[in-house]
């Protein structure tokens, strides 16, 4: 039987219980996740972002279990190790800054406490807390990764000023990652654009930006001869319907 097409699949584990196509990318997955690192990555809209960190959480929060028969599977030798997953795209919406600061501590408290965090609703503010208790976890213990971080900002384009107190906010949260990097086995960030003339990244300077890194040019979507490789029954299905060859049809 054929795989399935993997169209809108964004879960990992999900694509491969389900038998659907994964391009194989894990031995640039492996080249960088083997280092201790923190990692930006720009790519535009269904470029696959959520897909590469859904399979990044799934090598280091469960090994190798989804990952048979591929390339990392003779490569990977790391533990697993706690997780917090953050998509900013679920903090959108905010109308004023006060929203959009209560939206954004609920959803770092329900992220972080799926790994230890615990809050204490009547002392310092979340962002303190968890100052105090990433400073606190063993070194190298904890992986972070952020898909769409810059959502809460390209919706506010059109409004400096809340576009200006939403960045701060966001500011603050990077620079208690950046202070407790000890804690980070891995970080790893993605997003469409890199406002590079905010503070953020001056908060976190020690990313490394791979978005034009020839060494991980083909770390999202399809080569030439990937999909002559792993869609090839497709091809020649879709040039016996169309009365060509599959060279035509790449064409």
């Amino acid at each position: 039987m054929w795989k399935a097409l993997p169209i809108g699949s964004a879960d990992f584990s999900a694509l491969r219980e389900n038998h659907e196509i994964y391009v194989d990318k894990t031995d640039l997955i492996h080249r960088m996740a083997c280092s201790r690192g923190s990692f930006f990555l720009t790519r535009p809209r269904r470029f696959g972002k959520s897909l590469l960190i859904s399979t990044l959480e799934s090598l280091f929060r469960d090994g190798l279990r989804c990952f048979r028969g591929l390339a990392i599977e003779h490569l990977w030798q790391d533990k697993t190790y706690p997780v917090v997953r953050l998509d900013f795209s679920k903090i959108q919406g905010s109308t004023d800054i006060a929203q959009f600061k209560e939206a954004f501590s609920n959803y770092l408290l329900d992220r972080f406490s799926d790994v230890g965090f615990d809050f204490d609703p009547n002392g310092t503010p979340i962002l303190s807390q968890l100052d105090t208790w990433t400073l606190k976890l063993p070194n190298k213990s904890l992986v972070v990764l952020i898909d769409e971080y810059d959502a809460p900002l390209t919706e506010k384009l059109d409004q400096p000023c809340l576009f200006s107190e939403i960045r701060d906010v966001l500011n603050q949260f990077f620079r208690i990652i950046k202070g407790n990097e000890g804690c980070l086995r891995f970080f790893f960030m993605t997003g469409i654009t890199k406002f590079s003339s905010t503070s953020i990244f001056s908060a976190f300077n020690n990313l490394q930006d791979i978005s034009l890194d020839p060494l991980y040019g083909s770390l999202l979507g399809y080569t030439e001869s990937e999909i002559r490789t792993y869609f090839l029954s497709y091809l020649e299905r879709a040039g016996e319907v169309l009365g060509c060859g599959v060279d035509p049809l790449m064409a």
